[in-house]
């Protein structure tokens, strides 16, 4: 009687690896930054800004107020030096009354140096307003300012004639157009300004070599 061979027992399956899950449709939206992030870059932007419109406004007062003060202060220092002129020659015309020759010599050489004063005051004044206008002053200080050139310059047309007393007469129309623009477009009104202290700066050289 032959042995009966053992019977082996089935292999065990495998375990079962569970399915993977399926990716996601749609990609999950990043985190959106926090609030005060972008009030940060907001503040950045902000503060480059005001700088370049303070380094504007620094170039502004380099390139036309500044220039303008010089100017002014310069002929307010010759028009002081005239006026001490002026006063001496009416201290001579005073004392040389007796000789006449002399005296009518003294008095021609006062009415010019009177003409000149009236000139560098409507000069000054006019410097004054451009300043008035470029650093955005009052405009009713600049009216004041022009109806005192005005002045000036009425009575400098009285004591001129000829040639020189039309230059004054066109000198003032100019200056009436000015008056009329300070409101209502100032920037017309600075170009007449401008075409105003030329035409003075020219006239007072005539007067100068007269």
């Amino acid at each position: 009687m032959t042995d009966a061979t053992p019977v082996k027992p089935p292999p065990e399956p495998p375990p079962a690896v569970p399915p993977m899950p399926a990716p996601p449709l749609h990609a999950t939206p990043a985190p959106k930054p926090p609030s005060g992030i972008w009030l940060r870059r907001a503040l950045r932007w902000v503060t480059g800004l005001l700088v370049v419109f303070a380094l504007g406004l620094g170039a502004t007062w380099l390139a036309q107020v500044q220039p303008l003060r010089e100017r002014l202060a310069a002929l307010e220092e010759e028009r002081a030096s005239l006026e001490v002129r002026v006063t001496e020659l009416q201290a001579l015309v005073v004392e040389m009354d007796a000789v006449r020759a002399e005296n009518v010599s003294l008095k021609v050489g006062q009415a010019r140096m009177e003409q000149h004063l009236a000139l560098l005051q409507a000069m000054t004044s006019t410097a004054s307003v451009q300043v008035s206008l470029a650093s955005g002053a009052e405009l009713a200080r600049a009216g004041a300012a022009l109806s005192q050139a005005d002045g000036y310059l009425a009575g400098l047309e009285q004591a001129l004639a000829g040639s020189m007393q039309q230059d004054v007469r066109d000198l003032r129309e100019r200056l009436a157009m000015a008056v009329g623009e300070l409101e209502s477009d100032p920037f017309a009104a600075q170009r007449d300004l401008e075409v105003l202290a030329n035409g003075l700066e020219n006239l007072e050289r005539l007067l100068s070599g007269a």
